[in-house]
């Protein structure tokens, strides 16, 4: 029986949406850490700032069909803060590890880029990582770090197999990342080539054609500042809100076992960028219904 304080306390910032008989499509949690942030910090805020903009944007799918009033989402809130980087990675690696063994689907709200190391070190070996981030993060270390939003990637890739890897987006890196990421075959689809090529998008269909199972990363540093400012590290000539929504529609039917939405740093933010990433946040938990109703799993 439902109490009082259940029924009349709204758990704000919180976007759990439950409707009975309907399980969860995606189970969110934000991660409040930018401790290796370099230029503008504030990404620890992020993930609220997203709640806040998504539960005051339309969450119809005009593309999709898919309404998300109808279904059920669950927020299991925020990681406990914390400036130590070997702690948040190990508690996001758990909680990832514990719900893909669950056989839930989640959205990880950042937050830096770094946390994505620990969700992608318990993704399955046989999944895609769909990267969409104007940097290639592959620094072999940036301001004394080892591990950080910079390089990330880099010790990624030292422990899983880069044939699985694509990076969408990308324009601004060192020489020694382009030639690192020539030299292990990473797939890049660089921001030149977008405005180069008649339908970028189907080299996108061509990559994940082989994988069942995708993980999407998106750095919102990937858009141009035009469409988002307020990420720790804005990067000119980049993509659009349209072709970056063109690409996750590839995946429609994909079965997406989790999406991150990282870099958001509020206090730069006049809340256009807050609902892009509350905007991306909808339509991929469509994008992650419709593939849970093409495999029958629910």
């Amino acid at each position: 029986m439902m109490t009082y304080r259940e029924f009349f306390i709204a758990r704000d910032p919180l976007i759990t949406m439950l409707k009975e008989g309907v399980p969860p499509i995606v189970r969110v949690f934000g991660v409040p850490f930018d401790a290796t942030s370099t230029y503008r910090p504030g990404s620890r805020f992020g993930a609220n700032a997203i709640r806040e903009a998504f539960m005051n944007i339309e969450v119809y799918s005009t593309m999709l069909g898919i309404d998300l009033e109808d279904l059920s989402i669950e927020d299991l809130g925020n990681l406990r803060y914390t400036t130590s980087i070997d702690q948040m990675v190990y508690s996001v690696e758990k909680v990832v590890y514990e719900l893909i063994h669950e056989g839930k689907a989640f959205a990880m709200l950042g937050g830096e880029h770094t946390a994505t190391f620990g969700a992608c070190s318990a993704m399955p070996k046989d999944s895609a990582l769909i990267v969409f981030d104007a940097h290639l993060d592959l620094r072999d270390s940036f301001a004394d770090l080892k591990l950080s939003h910079a390089t990330f990637l880099r010790r990624l890739l030292e422990k899983k197999d880069a044939q699985n890897t694509i990076i969408i987006g990308s324009r601004a890196a060192s020489s020694e990342e382009w030639r690192m990421a020539d030299k292990i075959g990473l797939t890049i689809i660089s921001a030149d080539s977008l405005y180069a090529l008649k339908n970028p998008q189907k080299l996108l269909k061509d990559f994940i054609s082989d994988f069942e199972k995708v993980y999407i990363s998106i750095d919102l540093d990937v858009l141009d500042p035009a469409y988002a400012p307020a990420v720790g590290n804005p990067e000119p000539i980049g993509i659009s809100t349209r072709q970056l929504l063109e690409f996750l529609y590839t995946l429609k039917g994909k079965e997406i076992i989790g999406f991150d939405i990282m870099e958001l740093s509020p206090p730069y933010d006049n809340g256009s960028t807050a609902c892009v990433a509350a905007k991306l946040l909808a339509e991929l938990t469509c994008l992650t219904y419709l593939g849970k109703v093409k495999n029958m799993e629910i």
